[in-house]
Order: C-alpha cells, then sequence, then structure tokens
C-alpha cells in the first residue's frame, strides 16, 4: 500500500515536472520570471536546532528563479557539502534541473528539480547517515532551495534527485517526491528569528 502510494505522488511529481498536465485552466510552463526584492537566507548546521547562523543571502532584483536557485546550491555545496566531517574534500554540487511553474487563478505554483552531482557519493557515506545527520542534511537542503519563511515561498515544491535518479530510500529521512516548504517551515523561521532578535 505505502509502496502505491509513493510511486503515484513520483509519476504526479514527474508529469507536473515535465508538463503533461496541459488544460485551459492548468499549465505547467518554464519559469522565466526574475525575483524582485525577496529575503532569502543561507543556514549553518546544528546539532541541536537543525539549523542556524541565517545569514541574508543577497541577489539582484532582476535575477531570475532559476539562477537564484543555482546559486543557493552553490552556496549550500561550497559551505555544508564542502568538506566531510572527517575533513575530507568533496565534488558535491547542485544543478537546477527544471524549474515549473503550474498557473493557477491565485497564485502560479512553482515546482523546481534539483539534482545534487556527488561523483564520490559522499553524501550517502558522510551526510545522509545516522538520524540526526540525515535530519541537518535534509533541513539545509529543503530550507535553502524553498526559503519557506516567505509568502509565497521561493519554490511550493522540490523534486530530489541524487546523481540524476531518486534518493534509495533512506532510515531516518523521507526526500521522495514532492517536498513540501511546510516540512522545514517552523525550523527555518526559528533559525531566521534568532538573528533578528
Amino acid at each position: 500500500m505505502g509502496r502505491v502510494f509513493v510511486f503515484s505522488i513520483i509519476m504526479t511529481a514527474i508529469a507536473l515536472t515535465f508538463g503533461c498536465f496541459n488544460s485551459s485552466e492548468e499549465t505547467a510552463q518554464e519559469s522565466s520570471q526574475t525575483l524582485g526584492e525577496m529575503e532569502l537566507y543561507s543556514f549553518s548546521p546544528d546539532q541541536e536546532h537543525l539549523l542556524s547562523g541565517a545569514q541574508p543571502f543577497l541577489l539582484s532584483p532582476d535575477t531570475s528563479l532559476k539562477d537564484a536557485l543555482n546559486s543557493l546550491g552553490q552556496r549550500l555545496a561550497e559551505t555544508y557539502f564542502q568538506k566531510t566531517y572527517t575533513g575530507k574534500e568533496t565534488k558535491i554540487y547542485f544543478e537546477v534541473v527544471r524549474v515549473n511553474e503550474i498557473v493557477i487563478s491565485s497564485r502560479p505554483l512553482r515546482i523546481a528539480t534539483v539534482n545534487m552531482v556527488d561523483p564520490g557519493q559522499d553524501a550517502m557515506r558522510y551526510f545522509f547517515q545516522g538520524s540526526a545527520g540525515a535530519r541537518t542534511t535534509f533541513y539545509m537542503i529543503a530550507a535553502t532551495f524553498m526559503q519557506p519563511h516567505l509568502n509565497p515561498p521561493l519554490l511550493d515544491g522540490l523534486i530530489f534527485l541524487y546523481n540524476g535518479e531518486m534518493l534509495p530510500e533512506l532510515d531516518h529521512i523521507n526526500v521522495e517526491g514532492i517536498l513540501i516548504p511546510r516540512l522545514v517551515e517552523r525550523v527555518t523561521k526559528r533559525a531566521i528569528h534568532v538573528i533578528k532578535k
């Protein structure tokens, strides 16, 4: 039963990502909008609270959504994923495969497909292992790309790929299907609130 549910979510995500739904009310299209003024943040990991050290992440208001996501991914790769806890340098980087907008009457919904490229499989050995490490990694990725403190968030959904494929099932986190901002909103807002005191 659970696998059928996961399979249906994955198929829906694929359909949304590649624009298979096409009606006069709802269409999926590649996003080309600019951001305008937004309060974006990068984060630091925290063993107790998962996220801390929120730092403003400044981009030009003329930046496209895809370019903003690429910049956020680059920052994440250069900070959190630069080295393992053993000090080994990684070659992890992120590529934004696609950003789709689903036009509905209230506002466009934005769903991005982001691929973590990890040639040395370091993320599987060092970042996605253990309950605390895996949860922190999940929050770092989701909060960075979705920016859930915003209303509306930067992304309404995130499809996360690992080396071009769905991440294999992990013991401590679930990143299959479409991740939504609500999953990380509370922790993200707390990390930002601490710096604004």
